[in-house]
């Protein structure tokens, strides 16, 4: 009985590792070069994996996709579920995308792709998973003190005046360092953590005067 408790704990991890090396092969050539041209091929060969297995996980390549996603949504949640700074609920948003967004690196270039690509953003379940991260600022805006103003503000508004700056940072990091690396402009050079308070500070100062 033992041993087949271990054989059974030790498939159970095999299938574990093998969604896990699936799910990594998809997202770095979904980033790389795009939906349209990743086929469940090249996932399988990058994941070691039959490409049978791809379907038995995921069911199609769609599905992959739409997986990685709702993961980078998943890990927002997990992070906003740690608690919101009452006092200071706009900067707690701004982190936590800043988190969730940093810890995914596939998730930024994926993202760009969804919005330049028609077909993918018509998809329904692609689109619920988007529209997952912007009902966390709806939720926080939500939260404010009764008579703020900014209870009152479009959440999409908000939500991209968040996350398209820390996609910008994120996206134009490798230039912005080798441009700091080769010329000295007296300019500061911000982590993600930094930039995002900096980001929540300005925000906090235009929903205070509104």
């Amino acid at each position: 009985m033992a041993t087949r408790r271990t054989q059974s704990k030790k498939t159970q991890q095999r299938t574990l590792d093998t969604r896990a090396a699936i799910m990594g092969a998809g997202a770095q050539l979904f980033a790389t070069r795009g939906y349209a041209q990743t086929g469940v091929r090249d996932i399988a060969e990058a994941a070691d994996c039959n490409q049978a297995l791809v379907a038995y996980h995921f069911g199609s390549k769609g599905g992959l996709y739409d997986a990685l996603l709702e993961d980078a949504v998943e890990r927002a949640r997990v992070i906003a579920a740690q608690g919101i700074d009452d006092d200071r609920p706009i900067r707690a948003l701004v982190r936590t995308f800043a988190r969730a967004i940093g810890s995914t690196p596939h998730f930024v270039p994926m993202l760009l792709r969804e919005y330049m690509d028609p077909e993918r953003m018509l998809n329904p379940q692609t689109s619920r998973t988007l529209l997952g991260m912007m009902a966390l600022t709806r939720g926080v805006l939500a939260a404010l003190p009764e008579g703020s103003p900014a209870r009152d503000w479009d959440p999409q508004v908000v939500h991209l005046a968040i996350v398209g700056p820390l996609i910008l940072f994120l996206v134009a990091t490798p230039v912005r360092e080798r441009v700091m690396h080769e010329v000295d402009v007296g300019v500061s050079t911000p982590t993600l953590d930094e930039f995002a308070d900096g980001l929540s500070t300005i925000m906090e100062h235009a929903l205070q005067k509104n």
